[in-house]
């Protein structure tokens, strides 16, 4: 049976004893003194009058016993193997019944639709929950409830940074000291062992990452232990402090297994502030009599309380306003000093000692921190009749801000203070610069620096003026931060917007112009100029500055002046005149606007498809205006422009949408027919505009045309009819019968969860699954009813991504079918996979010789080899995906140049079919590149050498070399090697070696193959 370890006295003697201290040596040791450490040994001594501290520090020191000393600690208390989940989950309660959480004066209560989002990721394949928000929005808070109230459907473990050593800790000990488990030779070797045997999900909870540094940090190790572990039931749930966002592409697994719901744009839960009647219903229900009602706040307090910790500080407080608005420092001011004043300590003795108290745990600047800044508080400790509600004690005396928030306010304060005994200084923007560097990493910098903005504005305006336009003043880190405070604020002057922005313009500052055009107060700053201003941004920075120049637009404009920008505009500049038109939204109210009829008529297509997708802005009113320009563009004479409009069709009143779908489902153009289905893609079996698909339907199945339907445009067709459970129309199955792709296509969605599809119309779809003649669908069939039986099916394509990450380190060996004959690649192919060949590639020659079903053949014939598809034009890269794995590819390599949207959008197919991306790597690739391409999603590089192009290995292994190290993706490398090449199989410079003729040219394949492996598997593996 387990033992479960509570310090009690026999517990602590033992511990003590099995190191042969003595009482005096073992107190030395902790810390602590003699008498304390005889007191925890009394017998008579209760096992609750431990401290929750206490029993950490004796877990730790537990922890760092000898494997030798911990077996003889177990077997004097007849300890026997701990379980990873039971133990977490007592240790979790333990912990949980120690906090003595106060509640008032505002009660907790939690963000249900997040909860439901845990629960869902408790029953889904991901394994990395990623919580975000701003300080004080109930991250922790969540944590703990989480923990606490779903205890019946998961085990919890609560680990928080703060409690580590940040240079030292070892997360995969962490875990198993919490369980009370040895963590044995190899910690992560102990950590998979204990994993595999759970039997319900165990989420690690890791509270407080702060900054970009913890967060690279505990991203590695999350993602060591990921690789390691590879059972589904250990998950984590991470709780991230934002702004600034962290980037998880730089962890490959733990990037690939983080939970997104179907809605999402991008990974993780972020906590926001209470919409303003949640948070005026919360403040009525909490405040006491003699607090004002919500309604009776200054709009500036009202904003402020809408995040937990700012109400519940103000609710404890009774705050006051008088009528007078405050910022966050102010309103924190008032609440800490009533607060202090509301018991018997003098605020005056109690802030210097909290300043101090707050200097000692938080970042300074080094112009600060240095010898001649520093400065001490001799005999200030934190007076104990303190309020709880400002800190609390711990054992050995330690003190603790009950919130960081209340940590930052002390900081700040000291650190605005510093700043303005340096007055106008080449020290003053030195510091102000050191501290928003910083602040561009650490979301709890980024709090100091707004709290020390905001008391500089109060107390020294002039000071800020003096810094936002010094020359030395950083237009990338210092002057944006002060310019996204500059609204409301008394150092920010006409004149002072009207300098930072010139410089903007001449220092080509992006980051500069995004801060300033937040700011509503530039509008009225830079009068006239604005549009001189704007169309020079609009010049230098292109699209990466329309979001931010729109809204300020939208925010700001009235008519004249959306009419002077306009007239100052260039309408034979196609860029411009396109941004024009792609936000007409924003500057005509009528279709008769003569600029707007230029837009339609104008002699660029890009121009009028730039309409066309501001159409889709959900923004955009459906009027007759808008309506009025949708009529004129699905009859344009382009087809480009047509296929643009498509999509948006749908969003129309039904009798309109209905008319234009008609008329681009019967176009002269398969592309803009192909364009107006994928339209309908949206409208699933429950939308409530489901009838338009049964009227394209319908249309579709009465037009003698569509029985001539290109083969690449039937899965579109006949996935609709699948969905919305209509029978196959005699027209989707005349020119190429039913060959089961689109029905492959909604087996595959529905398994990785990019549809849930109603029960009557999963039972229909199941059942034509069944009658079906494709071996894919089939064998797709298989893979579902080996998930509903329990069993660990390597095939789930959920997981698709996460096993191909899991290559880097590894040795992996790709045979690339370099071969034109169907019948030969199938022996080979066989030959390898026997071998044990890890991917069998499918490429160009094969491809262009027997077709794309190339893919399937091979497939059908070794249903156990990872099929990867070498697709040729990476710029239609979502095709491509679709259409490999439509055929069986288990992976796709995408060859040729791309552009960031298009290798988005061919992972974002990959992600809905289950497939993994590859990419090969360009010739002048840069690390810039590759960052990027890892943030839209792929999966992979690949250094792809031409042998008829005699480049030798070593470039190759060399390019690798290089892409490898600025990525932690698996690196794939070809350059016609063979069994000879010893440098290649010794290089720890690739994840994957691509072999090509070889083996597919070989007289003996299979001998080649073996070799190959054999070789490659025989040197270590790398990391």
């Amino acid at each position: 049976m387990t033992h479960e370890i509570v310090w009690t006295p026999h517990e602590v003697k033992t511990l003590r004893e099995v190191q042969h201290l003595s009482q005096r040596a073992f107190a030395n040791r902790l810390g602590y003194a003699h008498s304390t450490v005889a007191n925890w040994e009394k017998a008579t001594r209760s096992t609750a009058d431990l401290h929750h501290e206490t029993r950490e520090v004796l877990s730790r020191e537990l922890d760092r016993l000898s494997d030798d000393l911990r077996e003889r600690f177990d077997r004097l208390l007849n300890v026997a193997s701990s379980n990873l989940g039971a133990g977490s989950a007592s240790r979790t309660s333990m912990l949980l019944r120690s906090l003595h959480v106060n509640d008032l004066p505002l009660r907790y209560s939690p963000p249900v639709d997040v909860v439901d989002d845990v629960l869902t990721f408790l029953a889904a394949s991901a394994r990395v929950f990623l919580l975000r928000g701003a300080a004080g929005t109930g991250k922790s808070h969540l944590a703990h409830y989480l923990s606490h109230n779903l205890s019946e459907q998961a085990d919890f473990q609560l680990l928080t940074v703060s409690s580590w050593d940040l240079a030292a800790v070892d997360i995969a000990v962490e875990i198993l000291r919490y369980a009370g488990i040895s963590r044995g030779h190899d910690a992560l070797l102990t950590l998979e062992q204990h994993a595999q045997r759970l039997s319900r999900p165990c989420v690690v909870v890791i509270d407080g990452i702060s900054s970009h540094d913890e967060f690279a940090l505990i991203g590695r190790q999350v993602d060591a232990i990921l690789r390691q572990v590879t059972t589904s039931s250990l998950r984590f749930l991470l709780t991230v402090r934002t702004p600034p966002a962290v980037e998880t592409t730089a962890h490959p697994l733990l990037h690939a297994t983080l939970f997104k719901t179907a809605e999402q744009a991008r990974s993780g839960i972020e906590l926001m502030p209470w919409p303003l009647e949640e948070a005026r219903r919360r403040w009525d229900e909490a405040r006491g009599a003699d607090v004002s009602s919500f309604g009776c706040l200054p709009t500036g307090i009202q904003h402020l309380i809408r995040t937990p910790v700012y109400m519940r500080l103000a609710l404890t407080a009774s705050l006051e306003t008088a009528g007078h608005d405050l910022n966050a420092y102010a309103l924190l001011d008032r609440c800490v000093r009533t607060i202090i004043g509301s018991g018997t300590t003098d605020p005056e003795l109690a802030i210097p000692a909290l300043t101090e108290l707050a200097r000692s745990q938080g970042y300074l600047p080094s112009t600060i921190s240095s010898s001649n800044g520093l400065e001490t508080f001799p005999g200030s400790p934190v007076p104990p009749l303190v309020a709880s509600a400002i800190v609390r004690g711990y054992p050995h005396g330690r003190i603790e801000f009950t919130h960081e928030v209340l940590r930052e306010f002390f900081l700040g304060t000291y650190i605005a203070d510093k700043v303005g005994e340096y007055g106008r200084s080449v020290v003053a923007v030195t510091t102000l610069n050191e501290l928003a560097s910083h602040a561009s990493t650490s979301g709890s910098v980024r709090s100091v620096l707004d709290l020390v903005i905001q008391r500089l504005d109060d107390r020294a305006p002039d000071l800020l003026e003096y810094i936002a336009t010094a020359p030395t003043s950083s237009v990338s880190t210092t002057v944006p931060a002060l310019m996204v405070m500059a609204d409301g604020s008394r150092f920010a002057k006409a004149e002072v917007l009207r300098g930072v922005a010139k410089r903007a313009e001449q220092e080509r500052s992006i980051e500069l112009c995004r801060a300033l055009l937040a700011s509503t107060a530039l509008h009225k700053a830079l009068g006239l100029s604005r549009t001189r201003w704007l169309l020079a941004l609009l010049r230098e920075f292109g699209t990466d500055l329309w979001p931010e120049i729109t809204g300020f637009i939208e925010r700001t404009f009235d008519a004249g002046d959306a009419y002077s920008l306009l007239d100052a505009a260039d309408s034979s500049d196609g860029d411009e005149t396109v941004f024009f038109a792609r936000h007409f939204y924003l500057f005509f109210s009528e279709t008769t606007s003569e600029t707007l009829a230029a837009f339609v008529g104008h002699p660029n297509w890009r121009v009028r498809a730039a309409l066309a997708s501001g159409i889709s802005e959900e923004r955009v009113p459906v009027d007759t205006r808008t309506m009025d320009v949708v009529d004129q563009l699905v009859h344009d004479a382009d087809y480009k422009v047509r296929a643009a409009i498509a999509p948006t069709v749908p969003s129309a009143p039904a009798a309109t949408a209905k008319r234009y779908l008609t008329t681009l489902l019967a176009d002269e153009n398969w592309y803009v027919r192909e364009r107006m289905l994928r339209g309908l893609e949206p409208l699933g079996p429950g939308h409530p505009r489901r009838g338009l698909v049964h009227a394209a339907l319908e249309a579709m199945s009465n037009d003698p045309a569509w029985r001539r339907c290109p083969r690449h445009i039937l899965p579109s067709w006949q996935r609709l009819e699948i969905l919305h459970d209509t029978e196959p129309a005699a027209a989707s199955t005349t020119a190429h019968g039913d060959d089961g792709r689109a029905l492959l296509t909604v087996l595959r969605e529905s398994r990785t969860g990019y549809l849930a599809l109603p029960q009557s119309i999963q039972r229909t779809v199941m059942e034509r699954a069944q009658r079906s003649d494709s071996w894919l669908v089939r064998h797709e069939l298989a893979g579902i009813a080996d998930y509903k039986q329990g069993e660990e099916d390597g095939r789930d394509p959920r997981l698709s991504r996460e096993r191909f990450r899991r290559a880097r380190g590894h040795r992996a060996v790709q045979i690339a079918l370099d071969m034109r004959d169907i019948d030969d690649a199938i022996a080979v192919a066989r030959s390898c996979a026997q071998a044990g060949a890890d991917y069998i590639e499918i490429g160009d020659p094969l491809i262009k010789e027997v077709g794309i079903s190339a893919i399937e053949q091979v497939k059908a014939a070794v249903p156990t080899a990872i099929v990867v598809a070498e697709m040729m034009s990476a710029d239609w890269g979502r095709d491509q995906v679709v259409l490999a794995a439509q055929t069986g590819a288990d992976v796709v390599l995408l060859i040729g140049p791309a552009t960031t949207a298009s290798v988005s959008a061919a992972v974002e197919a990959g992600q809905r079919l289950g497939v993994p991306i590859l990419l090969d790597t360009p010739v002048t690739t840069s690390q810039r590149w590759v960052t990027d391409m890892e943030r839209v999603g792929v999966d992979g590089f690949t250094i792809t050498t031409n042998i008829d192009l005699g480049i030798g290995n070593t470039t190759a292994l060399d390019a690798a070399r290089t892409v490898r190290s600025w990525t932690q993706l698996p690196v794939a490398v070809s350059g016609g090697f063979s069994a000879t090449d010893d440098s290649a199989f010794t290089s720890p410079d690739w994840d994957i070696l691509i072999v090509g003729r070889s083996v597919a040219d070989a007289t003996d394949p299979a001998g080649a193959a073996a070799r190959i492996l054999e070789l490659a598997h025989s040197t270590e593996r790398h990391s």
